[in-house]
């Protein structure tokens, strides 16, 4: 029987018309932002050959040549981390998060808000904020290895929105992204071709920012 859920109900998103919506955010939103982050990784790697060198040095050093890195290794991988996270948070390819809706009146910083304000959280402002990363526009994997040269991860870079419904699929995706990062430069540089003048950053927006069509050469790896 497929109910949908009642606003009294504990158990309300159990049922199936919220797992039906659940499963499709996952797979629809999740397969095509996944891809479109790969896409401004290539990009990146591309644009900064010296961060890509890191990288793959790191991967030479923990994980080898013999095999392709697994999720096991990313404890052991702090820069090449580091670097994933830098490109979600210079790209911010979803500058604003899902809108969201006040439960009830609240007074935030001066402000009121009433009972059923849309609110849109702007992630481009949080994760481009000078306090949070002095000289945001510069991008540098180190913002994330502390004086111990461990990763770390701060609380304001939100790729995957913000509050308690926030992206479903987040764990997924993190898994997902580091699996085909590190797999991809694993086995090949990503080299700019000899006729393309530069290596722009430019993109089109949409329901997400999307880098516009580029060339790169995949030169296999040793």
């Amino acid at each position: 029987m497929d109910e949908k859920p009642t606003p009294d109900d504990p158990c309300s998103y159990l049922q199936k018309h919220n797992m039906r919506v659940v499963l499709n955010m996952m797979f629809l939103a999740g397969s095509d932002t996944t891809a479109t982050t790969m896409e401004w990784c290539c990009l990146y790697m591309m644009a900064h050959p010296d961060i890509q060198k890191k990288i793959q040095d790191e991967m030479n050093s923990v994980v080898g040549r013999n095999r392709l890195p697994q999720l096991s290794d990313k404890n052991n991988l702090p820069y090449t981390r580091a670097a994933l996270l830098e490109i979600q948070r210079h790209v911010t390819m979803l500058p604003l998060s899902d809108f969201h809706t006040a439960g009830n009146e609240i007074s935030l910083a001066g402000y009121c808000i009433p009972k059923g304000a849309t609110i849109v959280p702007n992630l481009y402002a949080v994760m481009r904020d000078p306090i949070s990363f002095p000289e945001p526009d510069q991008f540098r994997p180190e913002r994330f290895i502390d004086e111990n040269g461990e990763y770390f991860e701060s609380g304001r870079v939100v790729p995957f929105g913000v509050g308690r419904r926030m992206c479903p699929g987040e764990n997924i995706a993190k898994m997902e992204l580091f699996v085909l990062f590190t797999h991809l430069l694993h086995r090949f540089s990503l080299v700019k071709p000899d006729d393309v003048a530069r290596v722009t950053f430019e993109g089109i927006y949409g329901a997400q920012f999307a880098p516009k069509p580029f060339t790169t050469i995949f030169l296999p790896r040793n």
